[in-house]
């Protein structure tokens, strides 16, 4: 009989059988072949045919071959041992990823939370650093923006250094004296009316800036021309550049608007260029002016401090060799003019966002740092929960030969897809959150050259959020669940635990560090609104519950200080028309700032000119005191005889009777103001004036001490004033004193726009929208941190009651007593919950000491916060607790005893 087994093993060879297998195949096919051989020799063929023929019948078309086919397997080739290698780690990849998605789609519930809670954390995260990146990491968008620098000018003589602008006349001397600087440019942003074009009449942001500004920068305008040096020379022909976004909304984008005429603060002026999308320099201008355009008082006074400076240094200049220079030319000009340039130094400064918001946008980054680790720390707790269930489904592949690595990479995979959903989700919200940003109003908003708009750098941090999510998520519980007792859990002996010691002890760990993070981020947001409400409650000193103001401008070429007293005559007239609503003219709304003037009163001893006291000066018309209703403390107020004739009588506050007269009696005393470089005023020039009535305080300047500021009121008519304020209180709704009052402007000047009426209340929450934004951030992130501590506190909970179900029916079903049955379930998670509040106190307790010192305004360390915080949280905790124990108290002995 022939031999087959060569041949067969020759063609099996391709299949990687196991020996066993390999062996079994070849007696079975042996016997087949040898009983085809028998049969034809029966049948007469000789020894050699037989054999060919029957060989055949392993050839590709062969009956044998068709059967062998089904035969083909995946094969180990060496025998199992459990725990070793194959020796190639990314060996598998493809089926690990295959498994996770199952293992996802399996799972939709859990998965949804998952994603929904490192989303969370990714959006938040991915929102603040996009604006940090677009504040402090991204180039300004100019040409070689690192040598542009900010110009402004310090009194060395003031205990705060305070920081003023530039005068014309001591921007002119630079310019031209400097050596250090390549260009040197300046700018001053004030609002003015523009008319003229056959549209109504509206008001914008316009910047008179000198005609290299834009040279400087390296920005060309989009239409038409940018300024020429001619077009910045006294009795130049007037031109204004158009920003792209009023370009569009009122002239339609019409290219034909170039070289029209239109008029701007009723000056009529060329339209020669319009600038591209997104530029609005200074800062979110509309319209440019060249530097001409401003009055000529102003660009030949040096007191008259209004321009904000900037240059380009020079390639190789350092800031501190052009600080030394301008210094130097700054001590020549103190010399030739002493009463307005003695005491003050350059201050030279990188241009972009002042360095406070720097310091908001780290902390703001460490806030949101804190809530990705909560979120983490949740979904850690909850891939530790979810390993118990799965620990005998990985013990049994341990047993069967897979390897520990195997385990932990195939979690490790898993994490990294539920954080990989997570980054897309947190990306898609993050927008959402940049777009409500990028819709703040524009008081509120960023300077146009900062845009937050996602670049390489946010994508590259996005996906290092994510691989970081996956790690901290995932390593852990990988960690612990490859690690079983294999025969205790191939048993089933811990099923009535919640998953071994070590991983109970991990998860409490997790939330010990959820309820510190979370204490730390909520005392964070309660310094930061305790700060902000105490902003929000400063005391007026008046009502200004109704109070509603707007403002005009009369800096036009058709107003002469003879046409501004006439219709502000006229329009006091129009005011009074009205029953419903009282109205009155003010130079400044309560709050709204002041001139400050240098006091000079007489009888007392002259002092240096420089240390005069500082006054805030009011002018005010006919009713102004009876619309805001100020207390009339001594002496009367100011009649219409006295404001009509521009008398040499004045009303000061409380504070200034009280700060400059001993027995605070001031009536009757005669006082001088004089401007801030001490000289007599240009409108007062020696003018001595009586005070004859002392009001209540009414706050006009928020001062460091947080005192109310001296005030002296006077009439308008003896400064005429370019711009005023119109307040009106009424019992109607805002809009409509504030439609009385436009109506009443149109009456007398249909040209002459209004800017947007407001009240005083929401000018005030206006004037301090970095910590309204700011603060609002803090809180809107310790909410959600600490909604997401609760959860992970509930979830903790939860989860020991489903793994102790049989344990707490067999606890009821004898008769335990119900609160001890509560407190061993919601026990162990209040403990985490003190353990925490305890570590996070200490936390709290140094970001109440760090947060000052990188806030300005920010106040320290406040026990009653601290106290109402850790309450909160507590409460929020107990409650989290609570629940799920008392759940597992209504578990009915019978279903629980029958579920295990």
């Amino acid at each position: 009989m022939p031999e087959w087994d060569a041949d067969l093993r020759t063609r099996l060879a391709g299949l990687q059988l196991t020996p066993a297998r390999e062996a079994e195949i070849i007696e079975e096919l042996s016997q087949h072949l040898d009983d085809r051989y028998d049969e034809l020799r029966a049948s007469g063929a000789s020894n050699a045919d037989a054999r060919r023929m029957t060989l055949e019948e392993l050839s590709e078309t062969g009956e044998l071959s068709q059967r062998m086919r089904t035969l083909a397997q995946a094969h180990a080739p060496a025998p199992l041992v459990p725990g070793r290698s194959s020796g190639r780690p990314m060996h598998g990849l493809g089926e690990d990823l295959r498994y996770a998605v199952r293992a996802m789609r399996k799972q939709p519930a859990f998965t949804a939370i998952v994603v929904l809670t490192l989303g969370l954390g990714i959006a938040v995260n991915t929102t603040v650093f996009t604006i940090v990146n677009a504040v402090v990491l991204r180039p300004l968008p100019f040409e070689n923006p690192d040598r542009i620098v900010r110009l402004n000018v310090r009194n060395v003589d003031n205990a705060q250094n305070r920081v003023s602008d530039l005068s014309y006349p001591d921007f002119r001397d630079w310019q031209t004296a400097t050596r250090t600087f390549a260009q040197m440019a300046a700018a001053a942003e004030r609002p003015v009316d523009i008319s003229g074009d056959q549209r109504s009449a509206t008001v914008a942001v316009a910047a008179y800036v000198s005609w290299n500004t834009f040279s400087l920068l390296g920005q060309r305008a989009e239409l038409g021309r940018d300024f020429t040096e001619a077009d910045d020379r006294s009795g130049a022909p007037p031109v204004v550049l158009l920003s792209a976004a009023l370009w569009r909304v009122r002239y339609g984008a019409d290219a034909a608007v170039i070289g029209t005429t239109i008029r701007v603060n009723g000056t009529p002026s060329t339209v020669i260029g319009v600038m591209p999308q997104d530029v609005g320099f200074p800062d979110r201008s509309e319209v440019w002016l060249p530097l001409s355009a401003v009055p000529e008082a102003e660009r030949t006074s040096r007191s008259t401090r209004m321009l904000d400076g900037f240059g380009r240094l020079r390639a190789g200049i350092t800031i501190e060799q052009a600080e030394t220079e301008l210094t130097s030319i700054t001590t020549s000009l103190a010399e030739r003019y002493p009463d307005t340039n003695r005491k003050t130094a350059p201050f030279i400064t990188r241009f972009g966002i002042a360095a406070p918001f720097v310091g908001v946008m780290i902390a703001l980054l460490g806030a949101v740092g804190f809530v990705l680790l909560i979120a983490c720390a949740n979904v850690a707790n909850l891939l530790l929960a979810r390993s118990a269930d799965r620990a005998r489904d990985v013990a049994l592949r341990l047993a069967l030969g897979a390897s520990r690595w195997r385990i932990v990479r195939q979690l490790l995979v898993e994490g990294l897809l539920l954080a990989t959903a997570g980054g897309i989700c947190g990306f898609t919200l993050a927008q959402l959150g940049l777009q409500m940003v990028r819709n703040l109003p524009a008081e509120s908003a960023p300077p146009s050259w900062v845009q937050f708009t996602m670049d390489g750098r946010v994508a590259a941090y996005v996906v290092a959020l994510c691989l970081g999510s996956a790690l901290v998520c995932s390593l852990l519980p990988a960690w612990q669940a490859s690690r079983p007792g294999l025969v205790a859990t191939l048993n089933d002996a811990a099923r009535s635990s919640t998953g071994g010691r070590s991983r109970r002890r991990w998860m409490g760990t997790l939330v010990v560090a959820q309820v510190a993070l979370a204490l730390v981020l909520l005392t964070g947001a309660a310094l930061m609104m305790q700060n902000l409400l105490g902003l929000l409650r400063v005391d007026v000193g008046v009502d200004t519950g109704n109070l509603t103001q707007t403002a005009f401008d009369l800096r036009r070429l058709d107003y002469d200080e003879a046409k501004r007293l006439l219709f502000l005559s006229q329009l006091e007239e129009k005011l009074a028309s009205s029953s419903g609503v009282n109205a009155a003219l003010v130079s400044n709304a309560p709050l709204a700032g002041a001139t400050v003037r240098r006091l000079q009163i007489e009888g007392q001893g002259a002092s240096e000119p420089g240390n005069l006291p500082q006054v805030s000066l009011i002018n005010v018309g006919q009713r102004y005191f009876d619309v805001v209703g100020a207390a009339v403390i001594a002496g009367r107020t100011l009649t219409t005889d006295d404001v009509r004739q521009a008398t040499d009588l004045v009303v000061v506050n409380e504070r200034f009777a009280r700060m400059h007269f001993q027995d605070g009696s001031a009536i009757g005393k005669r006082i001088l103001l004089l401007d801030q470089s001490a000289q007599a005023s240009a409108a007062n020039d020696t003018r001595w004036m009586t005070i004859v009535g002392v009001i209540g305080n009414i706050r006009q300047r928020r001062l460091p001490s947080g005192e109310f500021d001296p005030v002296v009121y006077s009439s308008y008519v003896s400064t005429a004033p370019r711009t005023m304020e119109i307040v009106a209180r009424s019992t109607l709704r805002p809009s409509t004193a504030a439609a009385f009052v436009g109506a009443q402007v149109r009456a007398i000047d249909a040209d002459l726009p209004l800017m947007p009426a407001t009240t005083v209340d929401d000018a005030l929450a206006r004037q301090i929208w970095p910590q309204r934004l700011f603060g609002s951030m803090f809180a809107a992130f310790a909410s959600i941190a600490m909604l997401l501590a609760t959860c992970g506190l509930y979830g903790v909970t939860s989860y020991a009651v489903s793994r102790r179900a049989r344990e707490i029916g067999v606890r009821i079903a004898l008769g335990a007593d119900t609160r001890a049955v509560w407190w061993a379930i919601a026990g162990p998670t209040l403990r985490q919950l003190a353990i925490g509040l305890v570590l996070g106190t200490a936390g709290a307790a140094a970001v109440a000491t760090i947060l000052p010192a990188m806030l300005v305004g920010i106040g320290g360390a406040n026990v009653p916060a601290f106290i109402g915080v850790a309450i909160a949280l507590m409460t929020a905790g107990l409650a989290a607790s609570a629940l799920p124990a008392r759940r597992a108290l209504r578990l009915d002995p019978t279903i629980a005893l029958q579920a295990e």
